[in-house]
């Protein structure tokens, strides 16, 4: 898959484009309603014999449209986003700059400059995207906007039993704790990835290791607490016990007797299984402990 940053200031015309279907969004955690939208854009694509493009936005709009005040809790890095977008066949990946001057850009401009600028022949998003300064374009209005120069398909809200999947839902998820029922909406279970600082042993007679690992800003944890997580070691996945403590997002203590081998490698994705319980202040080793009364298979 071929990646092209674009900004408003750098003209179109330095760009290579050729011919192509464009799925539309800004696609953070690529949820199983985003995958919708893709694998849709791909068949088109493979029907009509073009180039799949996905065409989205960093930074979040949120972040520039509040002038920095509000504080985007990313579900994964970029990168990652990146990497499950070739997954799914994405050819091209277009990632627009989302800046004060593309905010301000009126839908018909934006349609010019980003779709008929791209050699766009079809367009492909949801039900609920919107485009232009305000979000002022939408779905009913795109095709006008391009002048019958593409086609449009609109996808239908994704649902879930208790509404739209959407990334905020999964954010908010995450911000109860509710890790065990992210894969309804996410497609597999939430995953960040860290740095290992430090291992050192754990328990009355040190069988256990404690990791302190550091998650990159661009994940979102879950609520504080403990949970079950999984990371994989030599090619196997073997069960961690994992804390995040409150007021300190950004850090977590895993728990097990497999670190000595990770270690090595100084970094670890954890797969998010299940909330175990809270945190209970000042109940030291021995709550600890007894986190690993629990061992699952």
């Amino acid at each position: 898959m071929k990646t092209v940053w674009i900004t408003h200031e750098k003209r179109e015309g330095s760009i290579q484009k050729s011919p192509c279907v464009a799925a539309l969004g800004f696609f953070d955690g690529v949820h199983i309603g985003h995958q919708t939208v893709i694998t849709k854009a791909k068949k088109i694509a493979v029907q009509r014999n073009l180039n799949l493009a996905v065409i989205t936005f960093f930074p979040h709009p949120k972040e520039v449209l509040s002038d920095g005040a509000h504080s985007v809790r990313y579900l994964m890095p970029f990168t990652m986003r990146q990497e499950k977008l070739e997954r799914l066949g994405v050819d091209i990946l277009y990632v627009v700059r989302f800046n004060p001057m593309f905010a301000a850009l009126s839908p018909q401009q934006f349609v010019k400059d980003y779709l008929l600028a791209l050699h766009v022949k079809h367009v492909v998003a949801g039900f609920d995207f919107t485009y232009g300064c305000r979000g002022e374009g939408n779905m009913d209005t795109i095709k006008g906007h391009g002048q019958g120069q593409f086609d449009v398909t609109t996808v239908a809200k994704v649902n879930q039993a208790d509404g739209k999947i959407s990334s905020t839902r999964i954010r908010e998820m995450l911000a109860v704790g509710k890790v065990g029922s992210i894969p309804e909406y996410l497609g597999s279970f939430y995953e960040t990835k860290g740095r290992i600082h430090s291992v050192y042993p754990f328990g009355q007679n040190g069988g256990y290791l404690t990791a302190i690992v550091s998650i990159d800003r661009y994940f979102t944890l879950p609520k504080p607490g403990v949970y079950e997580t999984e990371a994989m070691i030599d090619s196997q996945y073997h069960t961690f016990v994992s804390r995040i403590r409150p007021n300190n997002m950004s850090i977590v203590e895993v728990e097990s007797e497999f670190l000595q081998e990770l270690e090595q490698h100084k970094e670890i994705c954890l797969k998010w299984i299940r909330r175990l319980h809270e945190i209970f202040d000042g109940q030291g080793d021995k709550m600890h402990e007894q986190h690993f009364a629990y061992r699952p298979n």
